[in-house]
């Protein structure tokens, strides 16, 4: 009688417990009975307050941890510091965390429980790495992905790879990272276990998306997402939906990837993540919703300073926000958030960051190469075991080898001749590209001396003249970026038309009154597109010094070149006096604006005047 008194009371104070909330629930459980399915359960809670987002007291683990020292429970003492470390890590406790963490694998080392370490060690990396100790974290991940192979461990051989992809490209290191992402899915999909390729699938499509590549990057969400989908992972289809909504914003996809934001925000209720709320802000300012995404944004970027102060979060979302204020024509803005962008940039560490993970794949690399030929000798010593049984058949593999060393040393012959000529010929692209770079440098200097040898009162002249230099060199800053580049038939437009601009703003002598900003996706185009848009940007820009800022006025001119579906969009605008309000000058032609529609034509484009402040053109065509 009193064993099922004792069941029924221990059933309503289950109920009991299932009713109120979990933080409530947390402190029932450390204010009541101490064994180890209480604990089990507090763990259990703990880990969902974390996954929530919930604050813990600092006091909640401490009283966890002793009740775990109290059972001589070493393995729950292990989790509890895991996830403590966790906390920490999400909160920007950084120190705090390396301290728990060590805790954790300590413990679960004692507990010979060992399941639980990899775990720890890879919140270890991260934390090292956002603490700035990048040595120590490469070290530790040479290690552990050493010893995860020659265990045969591929789950967690592909999750140190994971991390290390999610860490280069934050330093936008493109072939370190599409190695990792590579070596990680390879690995996810040979150890047959669904979680982890799933992760590892989202995080290269992020990838992707931050190094600038949404079409593979939309590929790999749709891969993803229908994965996740089908073993009904929800978590997973989070990261899969964030990630292709990424993608189709950038390829101009703005419908379809508002749709997937709001699955997500319908998706996570009340919690909020920071990193998705900075991508649905750029997309709420790509579709004119410019207020709307400012205050997504500084919500955004609140949450990160009250959290992990993540310098690389920060800086997309200061970058964000001045394209919003670029929108807005707010010029205050633009160089507020620019100047705290170079600051995120500089906290990241860049440069000492990419040499220890470089050192850490040579090292790794030479580690694995060690290896291979250790593999050799060993069995080299085998087969000279069967040598005097196996005489016969030597002889005819020397024969067949001899036949193949002379085969393989005609190839690499061979290949060396073609390569000799790939070389040669890359030589004489760069002498062409440098002597019309020359050539053009030649015509720029006699359009000065002809322009000095004009009648100081003759303006027209001299103005057509200096616009005819400017085309000129527009020209011969692509010839000069293809001969100093390592390729010869494409042009690095970021670069470019930042040159171009500046060599602008000197030839007018308006540097300290008008400011360029430019909003350029890293992308290449042949020559044969890259000289007519440089033109086109040439007169365009041109036009705005001549006629947006008279009388010493002030202002901004915008530069933007993006990839919009299959074809590219560029926007040249001003927040000068406007097209009705401009003075007509005297030296002022219609051959610009000529010119530009010609260009125009043979990009096969189309040209549309923006409204609103200032002037503005936008020209789209194919990509």
């Amino acid at each position: 009688m009193s064993r099922i008194k004792y069941i029924i009371i221990l059933g309503l104070f289950s109920f009991f417990l299932n009713a109120q909330s979990t933080a409530v629930k947390v402190d029932a459980i450390l204010a009541g009975p101490r064994d180890t399915h209480q604990l089990g359960i507090l763990i259990e809670l703990l880990a969902d307050m974390i996954n929530a987002g919930d604050i813990i007291p600092d006091t909640v683990f401490d009283q966890s941890q002793d009740m775990a020292c109290e059972l001589e429970d070493f393995w729950s003492l292990a989790a509890i510091y895991s996830d403590r470390s966790i906390y920490d890590l999400n909160t920007g406790q950084i120190e705090k965390g390396l301290v728990h963490v060590d805790e954790a694998i300590e413990y679960a080392e004692i507990s010979e429980k060992n399941y639980l370490i990899p775990d720890c060690y890879a919140t270890k990396i991260h934390l090292l790495m956002i603490d700035g100790q990048t040595k120590e974290a490469a070290e530790l991940a040479s290690g552990l992905a050493k010893t995860y192979r020659a265990e045969g461990d591929l789950y967690n051989e592909a999750i140190i790879y994971q991390l290390l992809s999610s860490i280069s490209s934050g330093l936008r290191d493109h072939e370190l990272t599409r190695l990792y992402d590579s070596t990680a899915v390879e690995l996810a999909r040979q150890s047959g276990y669904v979680d982890v390729l799933l992760s590892v699938l989202s995080t290269r499509a992020e990838n992707l998306n931050l190094l600038g590549y949404p079409e593979e990057a939309l590929e790999q969400s749709e891969e993803a997402l229908a994965m996740a989908t089908e073993h009904e992972m929800e978590f997973e289809i989070g990261n899969a939906l964030s990630a292709r909504a990424v993608a189709n914003t950038t390829l101009g996809n703005y419908a379809t990837a508002l749709e997937d934001f709001e699955k997500l925000t319908e998706w996570y209720g009340d919690q909020k993540f920071a990193w998705v709320m900075i991508s649905e802000g750029i997309l709420l300012q790509r579709i004119g919703r410019h207020d709307d995404a400012r205050e997504l944004l500084l919500e955004a970027k609140t949450l990160i300073k009250e959290t992990s102060n993540d310098h690389l979060a920060l800086k997309r979302c200061y970058l964000a926000l001045q394209t919003v204020g670029l929108s807005a024509a707010e010029y205050d803005t633009v160089v507020m958030y620019t100047r705290l962008a170079e600051i995120e940039q500089d906290s990241l560490q860049i440069a000492e960051n990419m040499k220890n993970l470089l050192e850490l794949e040579k090292r790794y690399k030479t580690e694995e190469k060690t290896a291979e030929i250790s593999k050799q000798q060993a069995e080299l010593a085998r087969q000279q075991t069967q040598l005097y049984v196996t005489i016969g058949g030597l002889l005819v593999a020397l024969l067949v080898g001899a036949g193949f060393i002379l085969f393989s040393w005609n190839l690499r012959k061979r290949n060396a001749e073609n390569q000799q000529l790939i070389k040669e010929k890359e030589i004489l692209i760069g002498e062409i590209h440098h002597r019309v770079k020359n050539n053009l440098q030649v015509i720029s200097s006699l359009l000065q001396l002809q322009r000095r040898g004009l009648e100081t009162n003759d303006e027209k002249g001299r103005e057509a003249l200096k616009e005819s230099q400017n085309r000129v060199n527009s020209m011969g800053l692509i010839h000069r970026k293809l001969y100093q580049g390592t390729e010869v038939t494409s042009v690095d437009m970021a670069a470019y038309l930042k040159d171009l601009g500046e060599t602008l703003l000197d030839a007018y002598q308006l540097e300290d009154q008008v400011d360029i900003f430019y909003d350029v996706t890293e992308i290449k185009l042949d020559v044969d597109v890259a000289i007519p848009l440089g033109l086109i940007v040439n007169e365009l820009v041109t036009n705005s010094l001549k006629y947006a800022f008279p009388n010493g006025r002030e202002g901004l001119i915008g530069i933007s070149l993006h990839p919009e579906k299959k074809q590219l969009r560029l926007t040249v605008n001003d927040d000068g006096v406007g097209a009705a309000a401009a003075a007509t000058r005297s030296d002022g032609t219609s051959f610009g604006n000529n010119l530009i529609e010609l260009l125009t034509e043979k990009l096969k484009g189309r040209l549309t005047k923006l409204s609103g402040r200032g002037y503005g053109v936008e020209i789209l065509f194919p990509g």
